[in-house]
């Protein structure tokens, strides 16, 4: 699932990204902003506060899940001799 992201939504979300933590605006301001940019929504909606705020969650919850290392424990394991 690595690279389920199409160019386009790669390019809006990275927008998005830096728009609200290097710029710090409102996801108002953000969807208004891409909006006067040409920007739409991945399937060719105009873009609302809404669409914006969902772009912006999901994309850190699989940057999240991406950077996380793997973690691998053992529970209730029985260790017999053959």
């Amino acid at each position: 699932m690595i690279g389920s992201y199409s160019a386009y939504q790669i390019e809006l979300s990275n927008r998005v990204i830096s728009l609200r933590d290097l710029k710090r605006l409102t996801f108002k301001d953000i969807a208004e902003l891409l909006k006067s940019e040409g920007y739409k929504s991945p399937r060719g909606f105009d873009l609302g506060a809404e669409s914006v705020f969902s772009i912006y969650k999901k994309r850190k919850i699989r940057d999240f899940r991406l950077e996380a290392s793997p973690s691998i424990s053992l529970k209730d394991l029985d260790v017999s001799q053959l």
